[in-house]
């Protein structure tokens, strides 16, 4: 829910002015800082996990990404300062986001040019919480995707990995493979995180009981998560039943790799995302649709990120879609 803030201000003693901040908007009483501490509370559950299965080395990338993303926030706010203050704590949930999509082996350089791309080019640059377009994180990844793929290689960074699991992500050997790749993983594994995956973006139980957090807490609005997991069944079910031999149950899809992340964490997004309830639905709903189609139809083995930006680019059109007001003529 997008949350209102007014600040009043006059050019004159006798003319008082309304200036309405850019969203997203916070409730009277509830500060940008309490908002975003909630997400980092939120993400602890998946990154206790993380650290549980993958210790200090996951311990080393949360930690580098929130100190390169703070210190970058910081020399913006002192270069060109704004109403998006680094004391918002938007950097650090930011950053917590950004290293969930990490693998777990990512050289400092790499997190360093992933920071300075999420909060100067992507959050900075357009003017900070509320006015950027696309989300920062998920932008962030996509760049570096593209411009350096061995070292975003999250099978690779676990290779080394002594787990009883099938050492190579799901969703990469489902396009090598074909359908047969849904027999080597157990489903209870997928859901517990036992996975290859980011640093913690595949903690699927994890991440599910942050996203209650945050639903609970009235963070973010169900019709988000709803529309997003009615976006996969609609499309992922109907190429199942009709032909099995080619195509994965849409449980290999929910479980594998950062889906549920972009259901709770990643759409969720007060900056990005539309305000009334059927475009919040219509939303998740595209995106949903997006991450099957990129993920049975492209090259891409999993392509969250661009179903993320995507949908991104649509939400100012879904915003349109208003309640009609009751009781007034000619609206």
């Amino acid at each position: 829910m997008k949350r209102l803030k007014v600040f009043q201000q006059s050019t004159s003693p006798d003319t008082p002015m309304l200036d309405v901040a850019v969203g997203p908007h916070h409730r009277i009483g509830t500060g940008l800082a309490t908002v975003h501490q909630i997400w980092v509370i939120a993400l602890l559950p998946a990154m206790a996990a993380s650290l549980y299965f993958f210790g200090p080395a996951a311990l080393r990338v949360f930690c580098l990404c929130v100190c390169f993303a703070v210190a970058f926030d910081l020399l913006a706010e002192k270069i060109s300062p704004s109403r998006d203050l680094t004391s918002n704590w938007s950097s650090v949930s930011l950053a917590l986001l950004l290293a969930f999509m990490l693998p777990l082996n990512a050289p400092w350089w790499l997190i360093l040019m992933g920071c300075f791309l999420m909060v100067i080019v992507a959050k900075k640059f357009f003017g900070g919480v509320g006015a950027y377009p696309a989300h920062p994180a998920v932008l962030a990844i996509a760049i570096l995707q593209l411009s350096w793929p061995s070292r975003m290689d999250h099978t690779n960074a676990l290779k080394s990995m002594d787990w009883s699991v099938t050492m190579i992500e799901p969703l990469r050997l489902l396009k090598s493979m074909g359908v047969t790749a849904e027999s080597h993983y157990n489903l209870l594994d997928l859901f517990l995180g036992r996975q290859i995956a980011g640093v913690a973006e595949g903690m699927v139980l994890f991440i599910l009981i942050g996203g209650m957090f945050l639903l609970l807490m009235r963070e973010i609005q169900w019709q988000l998560p709803v529309g997003f997991i009615v976006g996969i069944l609609a499309i992922a079910t109907p190429l199942y039943l009709s032909n099995p031999d080619d195509f994965v149950s849409p449980l290999f899809y929910l479980l594998s790799g950062g889906t549920l992340f972009v259901a709770f964490f990643l759409i969720t997004d007060h900056s990005t995302s539309p305000v009334n309830k059927l475009p919040l639905f219509l939303y998740g709903m595209l995106a949903g649709v997006l991450l099957i189609l990129i993920r049975v139809y492209s090259k891409h083995p999993d392509g969250f990120v661009y179903a993320v930006l995507l949908a991104n680019l649509c939400f100012p059109l879904l915003d349109m879609i208003k309640p009609k007001v009751k009781g007034a003529k000619d609206v």
